[in-house]
């Protein structure tokens, strides 16, 4: 029997309470991503922006034109390396993710089967499923940016692309726009029917084709729940942004609340989300979930 919402979000918290150690790998996502960030950016001043400042003839006191004047030479002579290592970034941290993403739904997984979880089924659901994850990933990345195609009957419509700017009534510029938002609303209903991609991957242990198939299936069969869960999640990101923008209106909150926000993202609102989201799965694809004394309602 399904779990109506208001059951499956109250067992849920019931989880996430008793496995609040469900936060560690989005932490150690948070800090891969930031030293991985921190150490291309200091390779690329390094290897490539260093010697250039050093080798040219300005003035020690370089005005910030020189340096963007710099910069662009140094893209131009060096284009097709930039974009190889943007790429290698790119997958790298597709990676990193697909690692600690796959790591925590493996953790929620069992955290719903046993009652607990541990680390050690990060790392061991982390491995398993990671390239499949990423390939699962890209696949949607793929169907999404499959989208502009709308913007073509645009772009093909117009002779020049300046006329694009400097002509907002143009014929191109209108199909643009409405290409535009055709792409949206279709990268929109994509991204709902794909929602569950990466959980049923993870939970059911599928390859990528058979996981992006479980998705379409799953949603076809809890189109309410599917849109109840995705409503309820952007709801609460919504009511913290509002609260982020009240907070920070008063200037000595800004940084501290930015820092909070950080926090109650990565320890609280992640962990919680990825709890209800599996937790769904799970109950209505058939799972036998784990019941303990603190799910009892009255």
């Amino acid at each position: 029997m399904y779990e109506d919402m208001g059951t499956l979000l109250n067992k849920g918290y019931g989880t996430w309470k008793r496995n609040m150690v469900i936060a560690v790998p989005f932490i150690l996502d948070l800090m891969a991503t930031i030293f991985f960030s921190l150490f291309a950016v200091t390779l690329f001043v390094i290897v490539f922006v260093m010697p250039e400042i050093a080798s040219s003839t300005v003035a020690d006191n370089i005005p910030p034109e020189v340096y963007l004047e710099i910069l662009s030479s140094l893209l131009k002579e060096n284009l097709l390396l930039f974009i190889a290592g943007t790429l290698f970034l790119l997958i790298l941290f597709l990676l990193i993710g697909s690692f600690f993403e796959a790591g925590a739904i493996g953790m929620c997984r069992l955290a719903l089967l046993s009652g607990d979880t541990s680390v050690g089924q990060m790392w061991a659901s982390g491995r398993q499923h990671v390239l499949n994850l990423l390939l699962a990933k890209t696949l949607v990345g793929l169907i999404i940016m499959a989208g502009v195609i709308f913007l073509v009957p645009g772009v093909l419509s117009s002779d020049r692309l300046e006329t694009l700017t400097t002509d907002p009534a143009s014929t191109g510029s209108v199909l643009i726009v409405l290409g535009t938002i055709a792409w949206f609303l279709y990268a929109l209903v994509a991204s709902i029917l794909l929602f569950f991609v990466e959980y049923a991957l993870v939970v059911d242990d599928l390859d990528p084709i058979s996981a992006l198939e479980k998705s379409l299936e799953f949603f076809r069969e809890n189109k309410t729940g599917v849109i109840t869960i995705i409503g309820i999640i952007v709801a609460i990101s919504l009511a913290l942004e509002i609260f982020g923008s009240a907070i920070s209106s008063v200037e000595a909150l800004a940084n501290v609340w930015s820092l909070i926000y950080l926090f109650i993202s990565v320890l609280v609102i992640r962990p919680l989300t990825t709890i209800w989201i599996t937790r769904m799965y799970m109950n209505r694809t058939g799972k036998e979930l784990y019941s303990f004394d603190m799910y009892a309602f009255e």
